[in-house]
């Protein structure tokens, strides 16, 4: 359920950004394809903090219990490559760590999410693991990181269109993106 429930912070938010930007008059293309790739990996990097900090927490083996594994010192260490994924994720938020991190998050994100997804599915299949948190977490798994890297390749392809270069100095992009 929380799985589904961050699915549609993400979702509205993104919608309530892109409506007030309208209203503003300020919303273009290229800037809604960048919100949402924003939202996707700066509010999915809090979850993934979030979610870290639970597998760290003194509930671990409740965490633990609702995935359907027991409880492990594998989960410390889960914990914090989550908590860095979305460390990651969450300093996208800032314009001057977008171009290169955002590549990097991406790319963390596909790799250790998908990671998950096949545990997960391996989990069910081998071990008729049916725990809520073993189940529902796969969507968010394969959707989030997809749907990120289809967002940041639709945002790199706008930029090049743009004349965007986003290895160039911060002003100079700063200056093409408001175009």
């Amino acid at each position: 359920m929380l799985f589904a429930i961050q699915g549609a912070i993400i979702i509205a938010g993104w919608i309530i950004h892109v409506v007030v930007e309208r209203a503003r008059g300020t919303l273009t293309g290229y800037r809604a394809v960048l919100l949402a790739l924003l939202w996707v990996v700066v509010l999915g990097g809090f979850w993934d903090v979030f979610g870290g900090l639970s597998h760290i927490s003194p509930y671990h083996e409740q965490i633990a219990a609702q995935i359907g594994f027991a409880q492990s010192p594998f989960q410390w260490e889960v914990g914090w490559g989550d908590i860095a994924v979305g460390i990651l994720g969450m300093l996208c938020f800032f314009r001057r760590n977008r171009d290169g991190w955002m590549n990097a998050a991406v790319i963390v994100l596909l790799i250790g999410y998908w990671g998950d997804l096949i545990g997960h599915i391996t989990q069910l299949t081998l071990h008729d693991n049916t725990a809520p948190d073993n189940i529902w977490s796969m969507p968010t798994d394969f959707l989030q990181p997809l749907v990120a890297l289809v967002l940041l390749i639709i945002v790199r392809r706008m930029q090049k269109a743009r004349g965007i270069d986003p290895t160039a100095p911060r002003v100079v992009r700063e200056a093409a993106e408001v175009r």
